[in-house]
């Protein structure tokens, strides 16, 4: 059985992981353009990580190249992003859907904490090795700009 302290160590793990990918995000989110419609249909991952790397080109000032690279950074990783996500969602939608008068319920909890732990430690990596490639197409200064983007952003919702 997974012991608690494992447990909690993965959740906050977890936790780390969400605010790393909400502070990127909010680095795009104020200025993304609505993606164009095909016929109401949702958009695709390519349309969203062209937008979300030329909302950050115009931010950081990055060359056709470079964006096109982080573009692509974007459709491949948050295309493995989302599946662990959903794997982790499933996890807790069967974990959610169990009863305590279930038998055998203390062993399918920890059964499904523990693979929740597992993908939720895939996911904390996946997050890191995006962030690091992220960073090696940038150029020191614009780490720099991105870094600073995203601390200021919280400041400014606080003062309103």
């Amino acid at each position: 059985m997974m012991n608690r302290r494992k447990v909690g160590i993965l959740g906050v793990i977890g936790l780390s992981a969400a605010i790393m990918a909400g502070t990127a995000t909010s680095v795009l989110a104020d200025t993304q353009k609505p993606l164009p419609k095909a016929h109401n249909a949702a958009p695709t991952t390519e349309q969203i990580a062209d937008s979300m790397a030329s909302d950050m080109a115009k931010k950081l000032n990055l060359n056709a190249a470079t964006e096109k690279k982080v573009a692509h950074l974007f459709k491949t990783d948050g295309q493995d992003i989302r599946q662990l996500q959903m794997k982790l969602s499933e996890k807790r939608h069967e974990l959610n859907s169990l009863s305590p008068n279930d038998k055998g319920y203390m062993k399918k909890v920890d059964k499904l904490a523990s693979e929740s732990g597992n993908i939720t430690e895939k996911l904390t990596i996946e997050y890191a090795k995006s962030r690091a490639d992220l960073y090696a197409l940038l150029t020191p200064k614009q780490i720099k700009i991105l870094e600073n983007y995203g601390k200021q952003a919280p400041n400014s919702a606080k003062q309103s």
